[in-house]
């Protein structure tokens, strides 16, 4: 396509004009070349013209034409085509396929909804749905029995575990009790050993005091027939032992045992 430059004259030199002037604003240059095309032919201009307004923005020696403020450019619709009756012929066949395709599109899919329901329909449907109520029904009564019969085993577990429970609360009781009772029992013979000891510790002072009395008065009766022995002329006065004439057989002395001895030393 030559670079031959705008047309001579008329209102589509002033166009191209416009055209170079917008494509040489800088704004207009930063933008993509698609974009100012598209635009051009939004006004109006050809082809041919929006190859001249490019190839003029980017001459190096053209010389910047004034700049004017736009939108600049009288938009010229283009020209309208005529339509003959091939046209209108395709378009009512077009259309008549198209309203065909969709009235059967409705016959088929549609008008059954569209129908009123008959008897058998509504029977039918009736029976569906007492069906269902009944089989509702039927899962509702069996989801009762269930729940009770949880009901009764959590009641039975309940009863059971309450039941251990008190028995362990007695075992413990028991236990408690028979510890206090032990308890009492060990003070009780604690009391009664220290009683005993205290006694039998009693028992062996009497004895003892006893044992002591015992050879005091031993020793007094014997100081008393040794006296009498005396007396009756038995003895010397300057001898301890008898005649052997009237003597009595030797007898031997009578001693203090040796554990008397020793509680009397202690």
């Amino acid at each position: 396509m030559s670079d031959t430059g705008p047309a001579a004259s008329g209102p589509r030199a002033d166009m191209v004009q416009s055209a170079i002037q917008f494509l040489e604003d800088p704004k207009v240059q930063s933008s993509p070349v698609s974009q100012r095309i598209s635009f051009l032919e939004s006004k109006g201009l050809t082809p041919q013209e929006i190859d001249v307004a490019l190839g003029q923005v980017g001459r190096p020696g053209a010389a910047p034409a004034p700049r004017a403020p736009y939108p600049m450019m009288p938009a010229y619709p283009p020209a309208r085509t005529q339509r003959d009756w091939r046209d209108w012929f395709i378009m009512a066949v077009v259309a008549g396929t198209v309203g065909y395709g969709i009235a059967a599109l409705a016959r088929r899919y549609l008008y059954p909804h569209l129908q009123p329901p008959n008897q058998t329909a509504l029977e039918e449907e009736r029976d569906a749905l007492a069906a269902k109520y009944d089989e509702v029904a039927l899962h509702l009564e069996e989801l009762d029995q269930t729940t009770e019969a949880m009901s009764q085993g959590l009641a039975a577990q309940q009863a059971a575990i309450a039941e251990s429970v008190q028995g362990v609360n007695d075992m413990v009781a028991d236990a408690r009790t028979r510890e206090e009772q032990r308890d009492k029992d060990m003070e009780k013979m604690r009391d009664d050993v220290e009683e005993l000891r205290t006694d039998v510790q009693g028992m062996f002072d009497r004895a003892r005091e006893a044992q002591v009395s015992a050879l005091s008065e031993l020793q007094s009766e014997l100081k008393s027939l040794r006296s009498l022995l005396v007396s009756r002329g038995g003895l010397s006065a300057g001898s301890t032992e008898p005649a052997a004439d009237d003597a009595p057989p030797a007898r031997a002395a009578p001693t203090i045992p040796a554990w008397q001895l020793a509680e009397q030393n202690e």
